[in-house]
């Protein structure tokens, strides 16, 4: 099996990526553990999914004959209740800046599997599909981290601007607060007149009416205006 696919990022992203296991752990498909034992050695477990029926597999990954920002070898060794996998091959990128294509990079793939136990009598067709779906999508959970790396998220959306100011400024302002005290006015002297004697309210409907006077003055701006 072999492929290739380009990605819009420099060689050296996407080299850091093939040896961060958090970023290989979130794009492999159904990886739950990448972790380093050791320089370029990894335990790795994930459920793959066979034909009708989904394996979870562990094992280890070694990478060999590295060459930084170009090539390794990559041999792994998996086991599931029904069988084993064992996988060798390579991984080699190529730097598109060389060929005048600033921050391209062609990644390209060979491997060849092989399979043990029960997994023998799956057909070669199916292990076939299978290998090369599971190729598929990890190369797309790779694309996602680069993208997730690489991406400048911008807004077409207007900054807010401050309201304006209506017409007429601090008089709509002061208009307000008068209507404020004239409504409160009102408030107050029918609450007053519910409970109280003639007498007092008479004397309040006074003070309420001195109330309205200041509201109504030129520059009040509350009861306490003037």
């Amino acid at each position: 099996m072999e492929g290739r696919q380009t990605f819009a990022a420099g060689v050296d992203l996407l080299w850091a990526l093939l040896n961060d296991p958090l970023a290989l752990q979130q794009a492999l498909p159904g990886c739950e553990t990448f972790e380093a034992v050791a320089a370029n050695e990894y335990r790795v477990a994930l459920d793959l999914r066979v034909g009708a029926v989904t394996e979870r597999f562990e094992g280890i990954l070694l990478l060999e004959r590295v060459i930084p920002f170009t090539r390794f070898d990559f041999r792994a060794e998996g086991e599931s209740p029904s069988g084993l996998i064992n996988c060798h091959g390579r991984v080699s990128l190529e730097d598109g800046a060389a060929n005048g294509a600033d921050r391209h990079t062609s990644l390209s793939y060979e491997a060849e599997i092989d399979v043990g136990g029960r997994l023998t009598a799956i057909s070669g067709r199916l292990l076939e599909t299978t290998a090369r779906a599971f190729a598929r999508r990890a190369l797309e959970g790779l694309e996602k981290q680069v993208a997730m790396r690489t991406r400048t998220y911008t807004s077409t959306l207007d900054a807010p601007q401050p309201a304006a100011p209506a017409a007429g400024g601090p008089h709509w302002l002061a208009a307000g607060r008068s209507a404020a005290v004239l409504l409160g006015a009102l408030v107050a002297l029918l609450l007053l007149l519910r409970g109280l004697d003639r007498r007092r309210t008479h004397r309040l409907a006074h003070e309420v009416a001195d109330l309205l006077e200041q509201a109504h003055r030129p520059g009040a701006t509350g009861p306490d205006a003037g």
